[in-house]
């Protein structure tokens, strides 16, 4: 299995990361759940706009903010794991 894919894999255990979200996490410089800890989700998104060409749907930047909340905490709430808490 290749860096990438074994990248891949682990950030698809992160709710509402698929093979598309893990693909634009890892081309944006965040290839593990571990990178993920400590970061700002817009920032996420803002590499990630910068590497599409700005053709990022707006919900990626709720599943960033999930993602990095995954990152972070061991103990996880499963209310704060519904996507309508990141929305704006």
């Amino acid at each position: 299995m290749s860096m990438a894919n074994r990248a891949r894999s682990e950030l698809e255990l992160i709710p509402g990361v698929g093979e598309n979200m893990a693909r634009h996490l890892i081309n944006a410089g965040y290839p593990t759940i571990e990178s993920l800890k400590g970061q700002d989700p817009e920032e996420i998104y803002r590499k990630d706009c910068a590497y599409q060409g700005c053709r990022v749907d707006r919900c990626a930047l709720y599943v960033y903010r999930l993602a990095v909340y995954f990152a972070e905490n061991e103990t996880l709430d499963p209310e704060k794991l519904k996507w309508w808490n990141w929305k704006d």
